[in-house]
């Protein structure tokens, strides 16, 4: 009488867990939602400074205004005096500033579809995996962490934190909470191995 091996193969296990056993592992290891609920929470908070500075244009125009021209490093009579000759014209805020917004809202956009495709991963639908989540999300905190970083170097050299400390403590809030996130989604292959490993072992 023959005795038929009950040996479970690698390969039979992984697909006990779908096509996609990473993005499986990543998905119940609680994680990858953590990771999508972070993102997503930046990209509405990027999303409403993108409509504030659309839809209040003259407001932050007037902010720009006063930070590159430094009016009110130049009417102090002890700070920044060797700063001043870094002075712009007002002229330059409008342009700057739709830059900037355009900036943000491409942004946004790449956020967006970040989001989405972790909100698929984490559906099971669709062909999108953990790889296209990784990939989105990195492309998207790159012009995230860029936008903040800029505002904090230009800052710093029309001597804002002078006189706009608040201003800076959202621009530095902003670039360590995308740091965060984008820590807490490239530990999902790690995590997503590990798991995959306890799997198939």
């Amino acid at each position: 009488m023959s005795v038929q091996s009950t040996h479970v193969s690698p390969d039979h296990a992984t697909s006990s867990i779908g096509a996609d056993p990473s993005a499986h592992a990543a998905r119940h290891s609680g994680l990858l939602p953590l990771a999508v609920v972070l993102l997503g929470g930046i990209t509405v908070w990027l999303s409403l400074i993108a409509i504030n500075n659309i839809t209040d244009f003259g407001t932050n125009r007037a902010l720009l205004e006063q930070t590159i021209s430094m009016e009110a490093l130049k009417e102090d009579p002890l700070r920044a005096n060797g700063l001043e000759w870094r002075a712009m014209p007002e002229s330059l805020a409008v342009p700057a500033l739709i830059a900037v917004i355009a900036h943000q809202v491409g942004t946004v956009a790449l956020m967006w579809r970040a989001v989405a495709t972790g909100v698929r991963v984490l559906r099971r639908k669709g062909g999108t995996g953990l790889v296209d989540f990784l990939r989105h999300t990195n492309h998207s905190l790159v012009a995230f962490l860029g936008l903040f970083i800029g505002f904090l170097v230009g800052g710093l050299w029309f001597g804002y934190w002078m006189h706009l400390g608040p201003v800076q403590q959202v621009h530095l809030t902003l670039l360590i909470i995308g740091a965060l996130v984008a820590v807490v989604v490239n530990l999902l292959p790690l995590t997503a191995r590990a798991l995959v490993r306890e799997v198939t072992e």
